[in-house]
């Protein structure tokens, strides 16, 4: 009932997923209004969203959407608030995000005194990136597993707050509106 007349191809798809048709301003006003609408306590909603931004920071690409409903299901947060937290990871978001992961993943690494990618070359570039993932993994791999998801508990924690106080101010100001109607 609501589909394309004439589905997108997987060219178009990605395009959409980097720069949407309607606009990022548009896109933003969508997301508000489904998330002032769902059926659920603002605390729910809240950390759901939070759970999502969260994830957001794991370097684990593909699994952004399962691990922010497993752990939204587990704390009895709204899923699908969960999934639409996960826009804070885009493409834009990510490079920061990996650098963030990496970087407090291998001075947590060096403090303890372990191998990381803390004794990467000051002629940094893409290219020794790629032969250090072609050769060596695991040592890009497990500090910014462990950066990721220390800045995953920081990001739940801050976010919070946030989003419940909009998201709580937000309904109070559309249920006034709907008062004067």
């Amino acid at each position: 009932m609501f589909k394309r007349r004439k589905p997108l191809t997987a060219l178009q798809q990605a395009k959409e997923f980097v720069w949407p048709s309607m606009g990022w301003k548009r896109m933003a006003l969508y997301l508000k209004h489904r998330i002032l609408r769902m059926p659920d306590s603002n605390h729910k909603i809240a950390l759901g969203m939070a759970f999502g931004s969260g994830v957001s920071f794991s370097p684990i690409m593909t699994t952004h959407f399962a691990q922010a409903a497993f752990l939204a299901y587990i704390f009895r947060a709204n899923i699908p608030a969960s999934l639409i937290g996960t826009a804070f990871g885009n493409p834009w978001t990510f490079p920061f995000i990996w650098w963030a992961s990496l970087t407090l993943g291998s001075n947590i690494f060096l403090l303890l005194g372990l191998p990381a990618a803390s004794s990467m070359p000051k002629d940094f570039d893409l290219g020794i990136l790629w032969e250090m993932l072609n050769t060596d993994p695991l040592r890009i791999a497990f500090p910014m597993l462990l950066g990721g998801y220390i800045l995953c508990a920081l990001t739940v924690a801050i976010a919070y707050p946030i989003y419940f106080n909009l998201i709580k101010s937000a309904r109070a100001k559309l249920a006034c509106r709907k008062a004067k109607l």
